[in-house]
């Protein structure tokens, strides 16, 4: 059992819960791995980066939310 406390109300926490998560694949380019949503015509949206090294999350190209082209890789 998990208790979450917090001041946002119950309907925006529960937001989407019930909706199937979009498909993603992990796409990886010059040591960094990231996972991404395709949106169709070779662009993705970074969904988050798959790294250990503090320096690629600072990268704005690879940072989530992020709308990259997948055919420079």
């Amino acid at each position: 059992m998990m208790v979450l406390y917090t001041v946002v109300p119950l309907e925006d926490v529960m937001e989407g819960i019930e909706e199937d998560p979009a498909a993603t694949m992990e796409l990886s380019m010059g040591g960094l791995t990231l996972e991404v949503e395709t949106l169709g015509g070779f662009r993705a949206k970074v969904v988050r980066v798959l790294s250990t090294d503090p320096a690629h999350f600072l990268r704005p190209h690879s940072q989530p939310g992020a709308i990259i082209r997948m055919d420079t890789f």
